[in-house]
């Protein structure tokens, strides 16, 4: 049963990853694109006089995508700013232990929080708010942060099982939740890294 359990917890894992993947990339693409009209209204009102119409409104509507798309990936990675000092030295149950611990008061937060972002853009909705400029409709920014937020309370509920797993076992294969390495662990992947480009730069210099 506990192979069986840890199946299925590899697909689940898997399966909500793309998705994590895809927001991911919109976020990334979302920035490019950002980036690419904030030159071109420099460049349009500098040299042609010219701007485009709304970019403020545009921009503040627009930058939810890549302040909020990524934080179930960066979740699923272990990208956010961790202070794990105090947890070296100690067994990896423990670990396990304060790693469940933590995700757990997240899921609480972030289960207040889908709620509460729900209810926001609801009245966004049934008002009819909208920017002050453009008047564009400000309802779908809105919507996206619940369903963000919605994406990662499942990713924190796969790590909560997965550690729920990890604790009883704690020499198991991490499934859903990242692997959080050591200074020495780092410090020695990067020196095999660098020692590996070395080599393939010397191979590439031979005639």
């Amino acid at each position: 049963m506990q192979g069986d359990g840890t199946a299925a917890l590899a697909v689940a894992h898997r399966c909500w990853s793309r998705l994590e993947d895809g927001l991911n990339l919109v976020a990334a693409a979302a920035i490019f694109f950002l980036m690419f009209v904030g030159v071109f209204q420099i460049v349009g009102r500098t040299v042609f006089d010219t701007a485009i119409y709304g970019y403020i409104d545009y921009m503040e509507q627009a930058s939810a995508l890549f302040a909020f798309l990524g934080i179930a990936y960066a979740q699923r990675v272990g990208a956010h700013i961790r202070m794990d000092l105090l947890l070296r030295g100690f067994s990896l149950r423990f670990l396990w232990s304060m790693e469940l611990f933590c995700v757990v008061v997240a899921l609480v937060i972030i289960t207040v929080l889908v709620d509460s972002t729900f209810q926001n853009f609801l009245r966004a909705w049934q008002l009819g708010d909208s920017t002050i400029d453009i008047k564009l409709p400000v309802w779908p920014t809105k919507l996206i942060v619940p369903f963000v937020l919605t994406v990662l309370w499942v990713r924190l509920v796969l790590q909560s099982i997965d550690y729920a797993r990890l604790i009883r076992n704690p020499l198991a294969t991490p499934v859903a939740v990242p692997v959080i390495e050591t200074i020495e662990v780092q410090a020695q992947n990067e020196i095999e890294e660098a020692l590996g480009r070395e080599a393939s730069g010397r191979e590439e210099r031979r005639p």
